[in-house]
């Protein structure tokens, strides 16, 4: 009888006084309603919740059930799943009143149902009752909150009887946004980056926790020499292009991608810069040559297109070049601001690049 009264003790009493805002990792809001922390005494006293977790390690839910972090009425098994495993803020969700459907449906949802092969880590799971779970890379070991007490390890099936049996598993797809990009131990910016051909070493570090990622895959002019896959890569950039380049991909999709240029004595140069929106600016070199690129056999080539590119590598504007002597000029559309990069691709496909501020 204990077994049961342990259970109906912890299943649903809570306050609904939380509403800091709560977004999906796809930035839907979660429903305000749907937010809360349970009360601070009652039904369940510290005594209670401290029985409750003692009698977890003692093995009265299952000899597999290891108490993780102590009891706390801050957040419930759906706030843990669904936001707090992802470096969410600690905070009850409520299954019942739609706090898990933004996560799973509807417009953007974060994740999208899967398969469970008893050792794939970081799902989340849905029970037959109203309970979620998070699955570890140990054959059939889950991570979940029991109600108001502790957060616990545990078998599938080592859980209080009204959270059924696991019914959905569910797996991210969603971008973490980047928080710092590193090459060669340098803080860099954009996604467009100068280099020299040879060894490289690039760190990413990002938030939100995925379920899979990142995982690096490199294009034309790159080679992955060790992929770590732990935000860390070592790749060599040696053409035969002058440009190269590194994919990474989370949640199993190319999130993010980074271009680079040689550093080979390029003379291109971009004037005014910061420049307006609507001027005309012009590209020269360095030189009283004309415009151009010496390729690995040392031929001159003269520059075939002019592309104007957003800092994600979108490109706005096509030029055809129109050079006279050694400079080529180009006409920037109106409500253009910010950074920007003109890209000039030569004859052999080289290409040389140079950022542009461009302001109102």
């Amino acid at each position: 009888m204990r077994y049961f009264t342990a259970f109906a003790l912890f299943a649903g009493f809570f306050m609904s006084g939380a509403r800091a805002q709560v977004n999906t990792p796809n930035g839907v809001q979660v429903p305000p309603a749907a937010l809360f922390t349970y009360l601070d005494a009652w039904p369940n006293t510290n005594a209670q919740l401290q029985s409750f977790q003692n009698d977890i390690k003692n093995g009265f839910y299952g000899p597999s059930c290891i108490v993780l972090n102590d009891y706390t009425r801050q957040y419930n098994c759906h706030g843990y799943a669904w936001h707090v495993s992802t470096g969410g803020n600690q905070i009850g969700i409520k299954a019942d009143a739609g706090g898990v459907t933004p996560y799973v449906a509807g417009v953007n949802p974060s994740y999208t149902q899967t398969s469970y092969n008893g050792t794939a880590g970081k799902l989340r799971v849905r029970y037959s009752g109203d309970h979620s779970a998070v699955t570890t890379y140990d054959l059939g070991k889950f991570i979940s909150k029991w109600g108001a007490g502790p957060l616990v390890k545990h078998n599938t099936g080592d859980v209080p009887p009204g959270y059924g049996v696991p019914a959905s598993y569910w797996t991210c797809k969603y971008a973490p946004p980047l928080t710092s990009v590193y090459l060669d131990g340098n803080l860099i910016s954009g996604s467009f980056q100068n280099t020299t051909w040879g060894s490289h070493n690039m760190q990413i570090f990002w938030g939100l926790d995925p379920d899979t990622g990142p995982t690096f895959s490199s294009t034309a002019g790159s080679t992955i020499v060790n992929n770590q896959s732990s935000g860390t890569v070592n790749f060599a950039f040696n053409g035969p292009s002058n440009n190269g380049g590194l994919s990474i991909a989370f949640c199993g999709a190319p999130r993010y991608s980074f271009t680079f240029f040689k550093l080979s004595g390029a003379k291109m140069q971009v004037y005014p810069n910061p420049a307006k929106d609507e001027d005309v600016v012009t590209i020269s070199s360095d030189s009283g040559e004309d415009i151009q690129a010496v390729n690995m056999d040392n031929q001159v080539n003269r520059i075939a297109r002019i592309c104007l590119s957003d800092e994600r590598q979108r490109v706005l504007q096509d030029y055809l070049p129109n050079t006279e002597g050694n400079v080529t000029t180009v006409k920037l559309n109106a409500g253009l601001k910010g950074t920007y990069f003109l890209k000039a691709t030569f004859e052999d496909g080289t290409v040389q690049t140079k950022r542009i501020l461009i302001g109102k």
